[in-house]
């Protein structure tokens, strides 16, 4: 079980692409030492994660074209920023 006192941006869908969650948005590293860092730092990653998501997210633009594997909410989730042509 998980301690309840670690802040944590984790939303349960547990999927890399291009080495970020395209869930809570976090690195691979991030995950993996979450446990490990100071209440202080995981609030800066947190902030971070948040603050590139209000400037059209770090996730591929295709991030969430599988379909669910249960009923979707009934909210509108935003559109994706589309990536960039390299």
């Amino acid at each position: 079980m998980a301690d309840p006192k670690i802040s944590s941006p984790c939303v349960s869908i547990c999927e890399v692409e291009d080495g970020r969650c395209i869930g809570c948005g976090r690195s691979e590293t991030e995950i993996a030492e979450w446990k490990t860092y100071t209440e202080a730092q995981r609030l800066m990653i947190m902030d971070r994660l948040e603050e590139e998501a209000a400037n059209g997210g770090w996730f591929a633009a295709d991030a969430f074209d599988a379909a669910p594997a249960a009923p979707a909410p009934s909210v509108t989730p935003a559109t994706p920023a589309a990536k960039p042509d390299a």
